[in-house]
């Protein structure tokens, strides 16, 4: 896992400890990685490191009852509002609509 860890420095040596930390770590326990940073995507591509974005991964809570839409809405509100994080309004309403086949629960 460290070897890995010091590749990703090499190779991608614009990722910062941390993303190079959670990408080794997804790479040897077979486990998916969650980022949207398009460093971290593209590093994961390039390893076949599974990986999900932010919004999916909200998704598939609701999906698999974990949480409620009400929820994972107030999640991201909370992901763009208190923590910065910024998404596209355009891709953000399409991510609403697509829970909407959940209902509202």
């Amino acid at each position: 896992m460290f070897a890995s860890f010091l590749e990703f420095s090499v190779r991608a040596p614009l990722l910062s400890v941390a993303d190079r930390s959670t990408i080794a770590i997804a790479r040897h326990q077979l486990l998916i990685c969650a980022s949207d940073d398009g460093l971290v995507i593209e590093t994961c591509k390039a390893y076949g490191v599974t990986y999900t974005r932010t919004l999916r991964l909200l998704a598939e809570m609701v999906e698999t009852g974990h949480k409620t839409v009400i929820e994972v809405t107030t999640m991201a509100d909370t992901l763009i509002k208190e923590r910065g994080k910024h998404i596209s309004p355009k891709v953000l309403t399409d991510w609403t609509t697509i829970l909407q086949k959940y209902g509202t629960s």
